[in-house]
Protein backbone atom coordinates (compact mmCIF):
# COMPACT_ATOMS: atom_id res chain seq x y z
CA UNK A 1 0.00 0.00 0.00
CA UNK A 2 0.75 3.52 -0.57
CA UNK A 3 0.06 6.72 0.97
CA UNK A 4 0.88 10.15 -0.69
CA UNK A 5 3.38 11.33 2.02
CA UNK A 6 3.48 14.68 0.46
CA UNK A 7 0.02 15.41 1.58
CA UNK A 8 -1.11 17.98 4.44
CA UNK A 9 -2.20 15.78 7.02
CA UNK A 10 -5.14 18.53 7.38
CA UNK A 11 -6.35 17.16 4.19
CA UNK A 12 -8.52 14.35 5.77
CA UNK A 13 -11.16 13.96 3.25
CA UNK A 14 -8.85 11.95 0.80
CA UNK A 15 -10.20 8.72 -0.30
CA UNK A 16 -8.18 5.97 0.00
CA UNK A 17 -8.33 2.99 2.54
CA UNK A 18 -5.64 3.32 4.67
CA UNK A 19 -5.24 6.23 6.83
CA UNK A 20 -1.69 6.18 6.71
CA UNK A 21 1.40 4.35 6.01
CA UNK A 22 1.61 0.98 7.25
CA UNK A 23 -2.18 0.70 8.16
CA UNK A 24 -3.45 -3.12 7.58
CA UNK A 25 -6.81 -2.16 9.25
CA UNK A 26 -7.96 -0.19 6.56
CA UNK A 27 -7.04 -2.02 3.32
CA UNK A 28 -8.34 -5.34 5.07
CA UNK A 29 -11.75 -3.89 6.10
CA UNK A 30 -13.22 -2.98 3.45
CA UNK A 31 -11.47 -5.93 1.22
CA UNK A 32 -12.06 -9.00 3.06
CA UNK A 33 -14.40 -8.26 6.02
CA UNK A 34 -17.09 -6.36 4.21
CA UNK A 35 -16.38 -3.17 6.80
CA UNK A 36 -17.63 0.05 5.25
CA UNK A 37 -15.14 3.06 6.36
CA UNK A 38 -15.68 6.97 6.15
CA UNK A 39 -13.93 9.04 3.73
CA UNK A 40 -12.28 10.88 6.74
CA UNK A 41 -9.17 10.14 7.51
CA UNK A 42 -9.28 10.54 11.01
CA UNK A 43 -12.82 9.03 11.38
CA UNK A 44 -11.35 5.97 9.41
CA UNK A 45 -8.26 6.04 11.85
CA UNK A 46 -11.23 6.15 15.25
CA UNK A 47 -13.37 3.19 12.70
CA UNK A 48 -10.56 0.84 12.56
CA UNK A 49 -9.14 0.79 16.13
CA UNK A 50 -12.70 0.65 17.56
CA UNK A 51 -14.39 -1.40 15.36
CA UNK A 52 -13.94 -4.81 13.84
CA UNK A 53 -10.30 -4.32 14.54
CA UNK A 54 -10.75 -4.22 18.17
CA UNK A 55 -9.43 -6.44 20.63
CA UNK A 56 -12.10 -7.61 23.50
CA UNK A 57 -9.55 -7.29 26.39
CA UNK A 58 -8.12 -3.80 25.09
CA UNK A 59 -10.05 -1.27 27.31
CA UNK A 60 -7.12 1.77 27.02
CA UNK A 61 -7.76 4.98 24.81
CA UNK A 62 -5.36 7.17 22.78
CA UNK A 63 -4.34 10.86 22.36
CA UNK A 64 -3.69 12.04 19.22
CA UNK A 65 0.45 13.72 18.65
CA UNK A 66 1.66 15.07 15.71
CA UNK A 67 5.14 13.69 14.06
CA UNK A 68 6.69 10.69 15.22
CA UNK A 69 10.16 11.55 15.82
CA UNK A 70 9.16 14.57 17.64
CA UNK A 71 5.82 14.35 19.65
CA UNK A 72 4.89 17.56 20.92
CA UNK A 73 3.59 17.24 24.73
CA UNK A 74 0.00 16.37 24.48
CA UNK A 75 -1.08 13.97 27.19
CA UNK A 76 -4.50 15.47 28.40
CA UNK A 77 -6.27 14.13 24.93
CA UNK A 78 -6.92 17.31 22.83
CA UNK A 79 -7.90 17.00 19.46
CA UNK A 80 -5.64 18.07 16.67
CA UNK A 81 -8.27 18.94 13.73
CA UNK A 82 -10.20 15.94 13.95
CA UNK A 83 -8.53 13.37 15.15
CA UNK A 84 -9.56 12.87 18.69
CA UNK A 85 -9.09 10.62 21.79
CA UNK A 86 -9.80 7.31 20.71
CA UNK A 87 -9.31 3.59 21.25
CA UNK A 88 -5.91 2.34 20.95
CA UNK A 89 -5.13 0.19 18.37
CA UNK A 90 -5.24 -3.00 19.62
CA UNK A 91 -3.40 -5.10 17.25
CA UNK A 92 0.41 -4.14 15.73
CA UNK A 93 1.59 -5.80 11.91
CA UNK A 94 5.67 -6.45 12.15
CA UNK A 95 7.50 -3.93 10.09
CA UNK A 96 10.62 -6.29 10.26
CA UNK A 97 8.46 -8.16 6.99
CA UNK A 98 7.34 -5.09 5.63
CA UNK A 99 10.46 -3.35 4.94
CA UNK A 100 12.60 -3.35 1.90
CA UNK A 101 16.29 -4.37 2.66
CA UNK A 102 19.23 -1.43 2.54
CA UNK A 103 20.98 -0.55 -0.25
CA UNK A 104 24.26 -0.84 0.87
CA UNK A 105 25.56 -2.30 4.53
CA UNK A 106 27.10 0.46 6.66
CA UNK A 107 29.43 -2.00 7.86
CA UNK A 108 30.69 -3.05 4.55
CA UNK A 109 30.23 -0.29 2.14
CA UNK A 110 31.70 -1.85 -0.84
CA UNK A 111 28.52 -4.39 -0.49
CA UNK A 112 25.08 -4.35 -2.24
CA UNK A 113 22.47 -5.08 -0.23
CA UNK A 114 18.84 -5.37 -2.23
CA UNK A 115 16.99 -2.81 -4.52
CA UNK A 116 16.10 0.69 -3.58
CA UNK A 117 13.11 0.84 -1.61
CA UNK A 118 10.07 2.15 -3.35
CA UNK A 119 9.92 5.14 -0.89
CA UNK A 120 11.68 6.01 1.76
CA UNK A 121 9.02 5.36 5.05
CA UNK A 122 9.76 1.56 4.16
CA UNK A 123 13.28 1.04 3.81
CA UNK A 124 15.15 -0.20 6.64
CA UNK A 125 17.68 2.82 6.50
CA UNK A 126 14.81 4.85 7.98
CA UNK A 127 14.21 3.20 11.04
CA UNK A 128 18.45 2.43 11.64
CA UNK A 129 20.24 -0.05 13.58
CA UNK A 130 22.85 -2.66 12.53
CA UNK A 131 20.59 -5.26 12.17
CA UNK A 132 20.75 -6.90 9.14
CA UNK A 133 18.13 -9.01 6.88
CA UNK A 134 18.85 -11.77 4.57
CA UNK A 135 19.98 -10.67 1.13
CA UNK A 136 17.22 -12.12 -0.60
CA UNK A 137 14.39 -11.07 1.56
CA UNK A 138 11.97 -8.64 -0.09
CA UNK A 139 8.05 -7.97 1.76
CA UNK A 140 6.05 -10.57 -0.40
CA UNK A 141 4.50 -13.61 0.87
CA UNK A 142 6.90 -16.20 -1.05
CA UNK A 143 10.14 -14.76 1.02
CA UNK A 144 8.63 -15.82 4.00
CA UNK A 145 9.79 -19.24 4.60
CA UNK A 146 8.34 -20.07 7.59
CA UNK A 147 4.44 -18.70 7.48
CA UNK A 148 3.02 -20.86 10.62
CA UNK A 149 6.43 -19.38 12.82
CA UNK A 150 6.14 -15.73 11.41
CA UNK A 151 3.99 -12.92 12.72
CA UNK A 152 1.99 -10.85 11.11
CA UNK A 153 -0.52 -9.53 13.64
CA UNK A 154 0.03 -9.66 17.71
CA UNK A 155 -1.53 -7.77 20.69
CA UNK A 156 0.47 -4.63 21.03
CA UNK A 157 0.23 -0.95 20.80
CA UNK A 158 2.52 1.68 19.22
CA UNK A 159 3.47 4.88 21.21
CA UNK A 160 3.06 4.84 25.14
CA UNK A 161 4.53 7.94 27.53
CA UNK A 162 7.11 6.48 30.51
CA UNK A 163 4.27 7.68 32.39
CA UNK A 164 2.34 5.44 31.37
CA UNK A 165 -0.24 7.82 28.72
CA UNK A 166 -1.17 5.85 25.23
CA UNK A 167 -0.91 7.88 22.49
CA UNK A 168 -1.03 7.83 18.44
CA UNK A 169 0.29 9.08 14.95
CA UNK A 170 -1.60 10.85 13.19
CA UNK A 171 0.39 11.33 10.27
CA UNK A 172 0.51 10.67 6.92
CA UNK A 173 4.05 9.51 6.50
CA UNK A 174 4.28 7.16 9.92
CA UNK A 175 8.24 7.14 9.47
CA UNK A 176 9.02 4.38 12.45
CA UNK A 177 5.57 2.34 11.87
CA UNK A 178 2.83 4.66 13.14
CA UNK A 179 0.06 3.99 14.85
CA UNK A 180 -0.45 0.38 13.47
CA UNK A 181 2.97 -1.22 13.09
CA UNK A 182 5.21 -2.08 15.33
CA UNK A 183 8.98 -3.70 15.58
CA UNK A 184 7.86 -7.33 18.34
CA UNK A 185 9.22 -7.58 21.72
CA UNK A 186 13.06 -8.27 21.18
CA UNK A 187 13.55 -4.85 20.60
CA UNK A 188 15.44 -2.49 23.65
CA UNK A 189 13.84 -1.43 25.94
CA UNK A 190 15.35 2.41 25.81
CA UNK A 191 14.34 3.59 22.32
CA UNK A 192 11.83 6.27 21.68
CA UNK A 193 12.45 10.22 21.88
CA UNK A 194 10.72 12.76 24.13
CA UNK A 195 10.08 10.23 26.87
CA UNK A 196 8.04 7.93 24.35
CA UNK A 197 8.88 4.47 24.47
CA UNK A 198 8.74 3.01 21.19
CA UNK A 199 8.13 -0.53 22.33
CA UNK A 200 4.97 -1.81 23.37
CA UNK A 201 6.52 -5.32 25.31
CA UNK A 202 7.66 -3.58 28.31
CA UNK A 203 8.87 -4.92 31.00
CA UNK A 204 7.53 -2.02 33.48
CA UNK A 205 4.47 -2.73 34.32
CA UNK A 206 2.76 0.61 33.51
CA UNK A 207 3.60 -0.02 30.01
CA UNK A 208 4.04 -3.81 29.26
CA UNK A 209 0.21 -4.40 30.43
CA UNK A 210 -1.44 -2.70 26.50
CA UNK A 211 0.74 -5.44 24.84
CA UNK A 212 0.64 -8.26 27.36
CA UNK A 213 -3.72 -7.99 28.22
CA UNK A 214 -3.81 -12.02 28.13
CA UNK A 215 -2.98 -14.78 30.65
CA UNK A 216 -3.05 -18.33 29.91
CA UNK A 217 -1.96 -20.82 32.57
CA UNK A 218 -1.23 -18.31 35.05
CA UNK A 219 1.43 -16.41 32.61
CA UNK A 220 0.93 -13.63 31.11
CA UNK A 221 1.24 -12.93 27.34
CA UNK A 222 0.12 -12.10 23.74
CA UNK A 223 -2.31 -13.57 21.08
CA UNK A 224 -0.52 -13.78 17.59
CA UNK A 225 -1.57 -14.13 14.41
CA UNK A 226 0.88 -15.63 11.80
CA UNK A 227 1.08 -15.38 8.02
CA UNK A 228 -0.37 -18.70 7.69
CA UNK A 229 -3.83 -17.99 8.83
CA UNK A 230 -3.38 -19.22 12.33
CA UNK A 231 -3.95 -17.49 15.98
CA UNK A 232 -2.38 -18.87 19.03
CA UNK A 233 -1.58 -17.44 22.51
CA UNK A 234 2.28 -17.47 23.51
CA UNK A 235 3.75 -16.57 26.73
CA UNK A 236 5.84 -13.27 27.74
CA UNK A 237 8.99 -15.30 27.90
CA UNK A 238 8.21 -17.31 24.46
CA UNK A 239 7.54 -13.91 23.02
CA UNK A 240 10.98 -12.32 23.37
CA UNK A 241 12.55 -15.32 20.84
CA UNK A 242 13.41 -13.42 17.89
CA UNK A 243 12.36 -15.79 15.58
CA UNK A 244 8.83 -15.12 15.84
CA UNK A 245 9.29 -11.10 14.31
CA UNK A 246 12.31 -11.09 11.94
CA UNK A 247 13.54 -13.36 8.72
CA UNK A 248 15.15 -16.40 8.58
CA UNK A 249 18.69 -15.39 8.16
CA UNK A 250 18.62 -12.13 9.65
CA UNK A 251 21.45 -11.08 11.87
CA UNK A 252 20.84 -9.30 15.06
CA UNK A 253 23.48 -8.20 16.91
CA UNK A 254 23.37 -8.98 20.81
CA UNK A 255 23.25 -4.89 21.45
CA UNK A 256 19.88 -4.71 19.61
CA UNK A 257 18.15 -7.29 22.00
CA UNK A 258 16.55 -6.58 24.41
CA UNK A 259 17.47 -8.03 27.95
CA UNK A 260 14.72 -11.26 28.01
CA UNK A 261 15.51 -11.94 24.42
CA UNK A 262 19.37 -11.82 25.20
CA UNK A 263 18.66 -13.90 28.11
CA UNK A 264 16.25 -15.98 25.53
CA UNK A 265 19.13 -16.66 23.34
CA UNK A 266 22.10 -16.75 25.49
CA UNK A 267 24.36 -19.53 24.11
CA UNK A 268 23.14 -19.04 20.33
CA UNK A 269 25.20 -16.35 19.47
CA UNK A 270 27.97 -16.61 16.63
CA UNK A 271 31.60 -15.35 16.66
CA UNK A 272 30.71 -11.65 15.96
CA UNK A 273 28.18 -11.59 18.75
CA UNK A 274 25.13 -11.46 16.53
CA UNK A 275 22.04 -13.97 16.80
CA UNK A 276 20.87 -15.59 13.41
CA UNK A 277 17.80 -16.12 13.12
CA UNK A 278 17.54 -19.92 12.07
CA UNK A 279 13.49 -20.96 11.53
Amino acid sequence: MYIDTEADPTEEDIATDPSQNWDYAGALGPTYMNTSLPANRAERMQEVAGGVFSCPSNRYFANPVEGSTNPPPNVNGEPIGSFKRQPMVSYNTIRNFMLWPRTMVDRDPSRPWGPVAPFLEASFDTIGGKTLRPKNYLPVMDRITNPAGKVFLADGNRFTRRSGKITYDIEWNAEAGGAFCNGGPTLPLTQGTNNHVLSSYHTDPRIGKFGYRHTSGGKRGIVINCFDGHSTFISEAESREPDYWWPKGTVIPFSELNDASRMRVAGRLDSSYNYNVGR
